[in-house]
């Protein structure tokens, strides 16, 4: 009798153990829920696009630290004619954009074309969904869906056309009233200042896309499935902690305790720096790559803000000079920049200039946090998305326009 219990017992263990394995084949076997959506309406996925493989390997510091004085420098060598590439790349991609001729005239968050210039989605950091096909498509026509739409969803969006005739894609947000497009192109930006996308929020965006195409009467393509979308969006995640960095110099008296604000005033004037948004000095950057500033000022105090109602009054006990590296073009070249300007600064003010621990900086320290900015900039460089890039400019969330 035990023995007919023992193996009605092995029995039912046995069939568990089958049936729970079944169930998870099954399951992981499923395709997700978005996956499942896209289907279902008829998406079609034609890829594959080219991939953006980026295997990141962390730096020393997590993301969003500032660069530090005593990290050991690996010796790198770069031959003669590296160097000239480089050099002789940077003055190419100078000479082939356009003329900015409304810098510093326009409001911020104003955007108007540029002369010349192609808006088209970015296969890096963009999930894009395509609808080809005829007749023409009038501008206010797609646009009025995608605007009842849109609000639903918070990453960085644009709907993009191919224009009749001129056969170039443009934003059509950008284009006169009565622009005409063959293709059109609806994309969203996959990581943005908030980290990634989720399948939430990539599932909406695919049901906006469906609206837009049954309204134009459109098929829709996708050059990558949800799961593929997914995975992109965290590995871009993981390039923008490793390369989310700062570098910075402090000042401070070398005599009195303050610095009276009236003198800093002046002082930053005098070094070529602006007085400006967020109530802070910025060293503005006019050429066509990189972000709006080189680098900028606040400083030491909780806020870090500056009254420039009050300069004759205001005090502060040191000043900060900070630079986003990845948004910088050639940004060893913007962080001598800044070194240069904090030198003028310490001569102007009888300062004296210290890290981010608050330890006296010199020359040998200087030299520690440029060669880190360089490795950043050689990475970014190999990985196709260079520091100061339009790219790299939207992934790390800095405004390029004046």
């Amino acid at each position: 009798m035990d023995l007919q219990y023992a193996l009605l017992l092995i029995g039912i263990v046995i069939v568990t153990v089958v049936a729970i394995t079944a169930f998870d084949k099954a399951r992981l076997s499923r395709p997700s829920r978005a996956a499942r959506a896209g289907r279902e309406a008829g998406i079609t996925i034609v890829g594959p696009e080219p991939r953006v493989d980026i295997p990141v390997t962390p730096l020393a510091e997590p993301a969003n630290k500032f660069l530090r004085t005593d990290t050991e420098i690996t010796p790198r060598t770069k031959t003669r004619q590296e160097v000239l590439r480089q050099e002789l790349k940077s003055l190419e991609e100078v000479a082939t954009l356009p003329l900015n001729l409304a810098a510093g005239l326009r409001p911020r968050g104003f955007r108007e074309p540029e002369p010349g210039r192609e808006y088209a989605p970015d296969a890096k950091i963009d999930f894009v969904i395509h609808f080809p096909g005829m007749p023409l498509v009038s501008r206010n026509m797609a646009l009025g869906v995608f605007k009842q739409h849109e609000y639903k969803l918070n990453k960085p969006r644009h709907l993009y056309g191919l224009r009749y005739q001129s056969n170039q894609w443009s934003d059509l947000e950008l284009d006169p009233e009565k622009s005409e497009y063959e293709d059109l192109k609806l994309a969203i930006q996959i990581v943005d200042g908030k980290g990634p996308i989720d399948e939430s929020e990539l599932n909406t965006f695919i049901q906006l896309g469906l609206q837009l195409a049954d309204a134009l009467a459109r098929p829709t393509r996708l050059p990558l499935t949800v799961e593929e979308g997914l995975v992109r969006a965290n590995m871009m995640q993981n390039f923008c902690e490793t390369y989310d960095v700062i570098a910075s110099i402090n000042l401070v008296p070398t005599a009195d305790a303050v610095f009276p604000g009236r003198v800093i005033e002046m002082a930053a004037r005098r070094v070529g720096m602006q007085f400006g948004p967020k109530n802070i000095f910025h060293m503005r950057n006019d050429l066509p790559l990189g972000g709006r500033y080189f680098f900028s000022m606040a400083n030491q105090q909780e806020t870090g803000q500056f009254d420039p109602q009050a300069w004759d009054t205001f005090t502060t006990p040191g000043l900060v000079l900070f630079m986003n590296v990845p948004c910088a073009h050639r940004p060893a070249v913007a962080f001598d920049k800044m070194v240069t300007a904090a030198k003028g600064l310490c001569d102007i003010l009888g300062g004296r200039l210290q890290d981010q621990d608050r330890h006296p900086l010199t020359d040998k320290g200087i030299a520690v946090i440029r060669h880190q900015i360089e490795e950043i900039g050689d990475k970014m460089e190999a990985f196709d998305i260079p520091a100061g890039s339009a790219t790299a400019l939207k992934l790390f969330n800095e405004d390029s326009t004046g």
